[in-house]
């Protein structure tokens, strides 16, 4: 299926920018919690697995990714502030501060196992 999704003209087109897996990644954290609401998932299963795991472990790689894809150091700020943007419309405010966890998620992800040095 991910397959067919790649043969689309348009997706084609856009993969072919350098800080694209940045911005679907970020379209994945952004549509999740949406799907849960949807599907009627408890706030704190939402909360504690999207938010609190899943979303750390894709900013992280997110970190990754840009250090791999040499990009410019304010695509750190984009995740997080997508984040931040879709918390304001429609969670509680206190969710704001996973935007800080995040960013800081994605410094480790930059950082690559030179946190010690």
């Amino acid at each position: 299926m991910i397959d067919k999704l790649e043969q689309i003209a348009l997706i084609k087109k856009l993969n072919q920018h350098k800080p694209m897996p940045i911005i679907w990644w970020t379209c994945l954290v952004l549509v999740l919690p949406l799907l849960c609401s949807l599907l009627g998932i408890q706030t704190i299963w939402r909360i504690g697995l999207l938010f609190g795991v899943f979303n750390c472990v894709v900013s992280y790689q997110v970190g990754k990714l840009i250090k791999t894809l040499s990009l410019k150091p304010y695509w750190l700020l984009f995740l997080p502030i997508c984040f931040c943007l879709l918390v304001l419309l429609k969670y509680a405010k206190y969710n704001l501060l996973f935007g800080l966890i995040y960013l800081i998620f994605e410094v480790f992800g930059l950082m690559d196992r030179q946190i010690y040095k």
